[in-house]
């Protein structure tokens, strides 16, 4: 069972592009670290992120069952070799994403 939670959200210059690769970054928030410090800069990369070439939209989530941060991205092209997970899309389902709130969702 999942139990995300959402710390942002925004789509980049490419968000009109059909996604081609998925992207998924784990980073574990460690043990003596502040979680909210840690939620704090993956929100400030994020916006950094979304600015990107090729980026479609990206999001932000924490999972504290397992202290992770999760950020996932939806790429046009290719993702750079560091950039985690990456998966091939084939098929996009999107309904809601235009109700999706932009920005930081962190407090």
């Amino acid at each position: 069972m999942l139990h995300w939670a959402g710390a942002a959200y925004g789509e980049g210059p490419a968000a009109d592009a059909a996604p081609r690769y998925a992207v998924r970054r784990r980073e574990r928030i460690g043990a003596d670290a502040p979680p909210g410090d840690a939620v704090a800069r993956a929100v400030e990369a994020h916006g950094r992120l979304v600015l990107e070439d090729g980026i479609v939209a990206a999001a932000v989530a924490v999972d504290p069952s397992r202290w992770e941060l999760q950020t996932f991205s939806l790429r046009a092209g290719p993702a750079p070799g560091d950039a985690g997970d990456v998966f091939r899309v084939l098929r996009l389902s999107q309904p809601g994403r235009a109700a999706l709130r932009h920005g930081r969702h962190w407090d």
